[in-house]
């Protein structure tokens, strides 16, 4: 068990993703629990989003395994797979998103087709993909929210923010629809966050009032966690994996598309937090409990499990 490395492959990416801090959070927890594990990179990414404490593996383009190596591959990464399928090492695919994995043609080999010998599920939409779809169980290791990273500001901003990435055109139609069906709150600001640190952007979430949510295709959706747990009033898309977590009683949510329900919550939303009072604060309550289903004592537990049955089995 000493002996196998466990090797997060990843690409340098130039923008910030939930995703990519999650497999630095792996690494850093696998190795404060002294097991040897990387985050492998072709090269360093030009900017540091996550101010990880995770051991890289720099391997200039040509990742050199070693026997009893288990290579942890992202449900997009094709070209890794077919890098390494000539290696003496395991592939495991973490998928964190089942929207993106790529389908081949040939309905027949089961997740033989993807290249690996195992999956990985960060999330329930994802587990119940692989249920419905390839007739097989998949472990899951869950996502956190780290509380002291998100937590609420003492002083809230009347402002809503936003991470217009995947839909920024959507975002631009939702803001001027808003505008125009609740001219009260006209001249409430908008703001988006976008290309930022994790740090800047939870800052950003714990100083605002109202969060708008454009989840899509998403397997969980971490930003409406994140924003929950800074204390934001959340409202928007589920994007499909939110319904997980999201329920009347912690956000208004919204079908994507459908425009009229989504700014009619961010309406609700800003006059929950303009009167304040007993109702806010059960809001808050409710907020604060489905955060806690996503701790990071959970995540631990379950990844540290699961990597110690991983390791105490052989691989041929």
């Amino acid at each position: 068990m000493k002996n196998r490395r466990i090797l997060y492959v990843l690409h340098p990416f130039s923008f910030p993703a939930g995703g990519v801090a999650l497999i630095y959070r792996h690494v850093e927890i696998l190795t404060a629990h002294g097991m040897p594990a990387f985050v492998a990179l072709p090269q360093k990414p030009e900017v540091d989003f996550y101010a990880s404490s995770a051991p890289l593996l720099i391997h200039g383009g040509n990742l050199q395994t070693q026997a009893g190596d288990v290579c942890v591959i992202p449900e997009g990464f094709s070209d890794s797979v077919r890098a390494l399928m000539g290696t003496p090492a395991k592939r495991l695919m973490f998928c964190q998103n089942q929207y993106y994995l790529p389908l081949s043609a040939n309905p027949g080999p089961g997740i033989a087709e993807f290249g690996v010998h195992g999956v990985i599920a960060s999330s329930e939409a994802v587990q119940n993909f692989f249920r419905d779809v390839y007739g097989t169980e998949v472990p899951l290791i869950p996502c956190a929210i780290d509380p002291a990273r998100y937590f609420p500001a003492q002083k809230k901003r009347r402002q809503i923010v936003f991470m217009p990435r995947k839909l920024a055109d959507e975002a631009a139609y939702i803001a001027a629809t808003f505008r125009r069906r609740h001219p009260r709150f006209a001249d409430v600001p908008w703001v988006p966050i976008d290309g930022v640190t994790q740090a800047v952007a939870a800052r950003m979430m714990s100083e605002s009032a109202v969060f708008l949510s454009l989840s899509h295709k998403a397997s969980l959706g971490l930003p409406p966690l994140e924003a929950m747990a800074c204390g934001c009033f959340s409202a928007g898309y589920h994007g499909d994996g939110g319904r997980e977590y999201m329920n009347p009683e912690n956000g208004w949510w919204a079908e994507t598309g459908d425009w009229k329900a989504c700014v009619d919550g961010l309406a609700a939303a800003l006059d929950l937090f303009d009167k304040g009072g007993a109702p806010a604060e059960a809001r808050r309550r409710m907020m604060a409990q489905t955060v806690e289903r996503y701790n990071p004592r959970r995540l631990e537990s379950e990844l540290i499990a699961f990597w110690r049955r991983e390791l105490a089995v052989p691989f041929q």
